[in-house]
């Protein structure tokens, strides 16, 4: 499976969840085909909350995974 990687750091809202959406609806025959994983790297804390929220609402499960000190990974995905 491929792992397709966006980097919204150093953007505040609403523009990380603005583009996260843009990236799912580019990616969504892939995406719910299950030949993909989105993961996208943020730094602002609410898109923590908004983004695996909206995915989910939008059919996805999501994980989220703090990688730095104020830094996170949201993936997302096929519900499997």
């Amino acid at each position: 499976m491929e792992t397709v990687e966006v980097d919204l750091r150093g953007d505040v809202c609403p523009y990380p969840l603005i583009m996260a959406i843009k990236k799912i609806s580019e990616l969504e025959k892939e995406l719910k085909a299950g030949r993909i994983v989105l993961k996208i790297i943020i730094d602002h804390p609410p898109a923590t909350q908004s983004i695996p929220r909206e995915s989910e609402k939008r059919g996805y499960q999501t994980g989220l995974k703090k990688i730095g000190a104020a830094e996170w990974e949201i993936t997302v995905q096929t519900v499997q």
